[in-house]
């Protein structure tokens, strides 16, 4: 069952690429409510049982394709020569003995029906495996990873044969590609890392790849540019809450409790005060406090999603125990179904040393430089934390500010000493108490006030720095995107379909950032090549 949801899925992301991944559930469940079994029950879709779910435009896409799919197939483009793809019709025959001499006459509007549908092409598009080089075709047949090398060679072949048909394909155009091959040789090309990490879709890479040659080989064509219109509406729907506050969220507004309303739960939030007022942080480490924040969870969402937002020292005074570590890791947790400490630390038993591993074998690159300094300090020091190393390289490889993520302190600073030393800037940040490569207490700053005073271990404040860019609905700073981003997809395993937490990617939403993918894909073939 769970692969045939894959299917329905895969049917719906064909069509429409960018829908948004709560859109994306709700149509889902829709499907499954109204007896949708198999991607076959698609073709008797009506408007109407969606109408609910998405966009007119958006259902009558999907019902478009999906009755056009169970039709014959169109003519495939890769039977005409390209001069052939001018013609707005092609004559069809009853059989491929009949010759045109000899085939029944066609009326004009018959004629007029039979048309190459050239919109539909990648769907079609049938890719020249008997021109890979060896590499490829011997990982295909014996299901393992191909060499970098001979997948570059594998893009610029597939790329060669769209451009038969299409000069310059659109991204959407590449996603059906890519996913199809994808599809078909998994074990091959899917982005896959050993350990089963899904990242992003599963063949983000390769549509980076495609569309990355693609546009390397139209450079300075004119011809072949295609023209975007600009979007200059000012309705309310356009400046309302963007893609990045639900992303990767299953919980983001939930319900209130059955059990409970929202006065009942405002006097629980009055005791958890009242405990904080007596008690302090040190309160967080009662069971009973555990259980009131639990139960007052959709409360602090609603808190949370107010528009305007509130301010981070307006949170703090109404759910003060929201800032203690554990309850931070606790809300990302019923947020994101995903116990974000557990995730670190298994990232940087596995995943971090591999990346250690790669960086130290596959020097070259960009800010080469530092990256070797930054190992050559690793390795010296006797008591360097790998997962502060790993930060710190990657931060280096897409060439990022290591200030816009970590700041450093004198190891006997307190809460007070950094606010008053340390220009604190909005976005969060990870104060450290020492060098950060051998640092074992941490701090964290959210809109210039320290909000979590020192802990120990780096590996848990990495996992409260992250958690505050989702418990509060915070977006990627440009100058640290791709290092979160990274984090994201590779340590913690949120890989949404659509939406995205960076505010200048919010027109490319969905898609990995191409530096990220590109480092993903090295990595992934590294694991798999070096094994």
């Amino acid at each position: 069952m769970a692969t045939l949801g894959e299917d329905i899925k895969q049917a719906v992301l064909a069509v429409l690429p960018s829908l948004p991944e709560d859109k994306l559930q709700s149509l889902l469940n829709k499907l499954e409510s109204i007896g949708v079994e198999s991607k076959t029950d698609l073709q008797f879709i009506k408007e109407e049982d969606l109408a609910a779910n998405i966009t007119p435009i958006q259902c009558r896409r999907l019902i478009s394709a999906w009755q056009t799919e169970d039709q014959p197939r169109h003519l495939s483009l890769t039977a005409f020569e390209p001069s052939d793809l001018m013609l707005s019709t092609v004559t069809q025959y009853p059989s491929s003995s009949q010759s045109p001499s000899t085939s029944p006459s066609l009326s004009s509007n018959e004629s007029s029906r039979m048309t190459v549908n050239l919109s539909a092409w990648p769907e079609n598009f049938s890719v020249p495996w008997n021109r890979m080089p060896t590499g490829i075709r011997t990982a295909i047949a014996q299901e393992t990873r191909p060499s970098a090398k001979d997948r570059r060679e594998m893009v610029r072949i597939i790329v060669d044969e769209m451009r038969l048909t299409e000069l310059n394909p659109s991204k959407s155009q590449c996603l059906t590609v890519a996913w199809m091959i994808v599809k078909q040789h998994p074990r091959s090309f899917a982005d896959v890392m050993k350990d089963g990490t899904k990242i992003g879709s599963g063949f983000g890479s390769l549509v980076t790849q495609l569309k990355t040659r693609i546009e390397h080989v139209n450079r300075g064509s004119t011809l072949s540019r295609r023209r975007k219109s600009k979007n200059v509406s000012k309705s309310p729907a356009d400046i309302a809450r963007g893609p990045a506050d639900q992303y990767g969220c299953v919980r983001w507004q939930p319900d209130c409790p059955v059990d409970e309303t929202e006065e009942s739960l405002k006097d629980k939030q009055r005791e958890m005060k009242d405990l904080y007022s007596t008690e302090g942080p040190s309160g967080a480490e009662r069971g009973h406090l555990t259980h009131l924040m639990k139960a007052t969870y959709y409360l602090q969402r609603k808190t949370i999603n107010a528009s305007p937002p509130p301010s981070i020292a307006e949170l703090k005074n109404e759910w003060p125990y929201l800032f203690t570590p554990k309850e931070l890791y606790s809300h990302f947790q019923l947020l994101t179904d995903i116990d974000i400490l557990h995730k670190m630390e298994q990232a940087i038993e596995d995943k971090g040393k591999l990346i250690l591993k790669y960086f130290e074998q596959k020097p070259a690159g960009p800010n080469a430089d530092e990256r070797e300094r930054i190992l050559v300090k690793y390795n010296n020091e006797d008591k360097c934390d790998p997962l502060p190393c790993v930060i710190l390289l990657l931060m280096a490889y897409f060439r990022e500010n290591p200030d816009g993520l970590i700041l450093q302190t004198d190891v006997f600073a307190t809460a007070a000493d950094a606010e008053r030393t340390l220009l604190l800037p909005d976005s969060p940040r990870l104060i450290v108490l020492g060098e950060v490569l051998t640092t074992t207490e941490w701090m964290l700053s959210i809109e210039g006030q320290v909000l979590v005073p020192p802990h120990p271990n780096f590996v848990a404040g990495l996992a409260a720095l992250f958690s505050s860019y989702y418990n509060f609905n915070l977006v990627y700073q440009e100058q640290t995107a791709a290092t979160l981003e990274f984090i994201q997809r590779c340590f913690v395993g949120i890989n949404p379909n659509s939406g995205t937490k960076t505010a200048k990617l919010s027109q490319r939403s969905g898609k990995v950032s191409p530096h990220v993918s590109s480092l993903l894909r090295r990595i992934m073939d590294f694991e798999w090549l070096s094994a």
